[in-house]
């Protein structure tokens, strides 16, 4: 049950779409990425077991890489 003020058709827009995920590994460490516009990998999640890695700004989702 949601309570907003926003009509469902606005919260639940592109609900339904399928989405491709891919592990690829950048700069060492193993990422869940979504292919994005011109070719670039889009990080959906960070694969680590070294807490430093999820500190850094550029391993966070919705960063972009080649």
């Amino acid at each position: 049950m949601l309570w907003t003020i926003m009509p469902e058709e606005m919260i639940l827009e592109g609900y339904d779409q399928k989405r491709e995920y891919q592990v690829k590994k950048f700069m060492g460490r193993d990422f869940i990425v979504e292919s994005g516009e011109n070719n670039q990998d889009v990080i959906v999640q960070l694969l680590s077991t070294d807490p430093n890695d999820f500190l850094k700004q550029s391993f966070g989702p919705g960063n972009g890489f080649h």
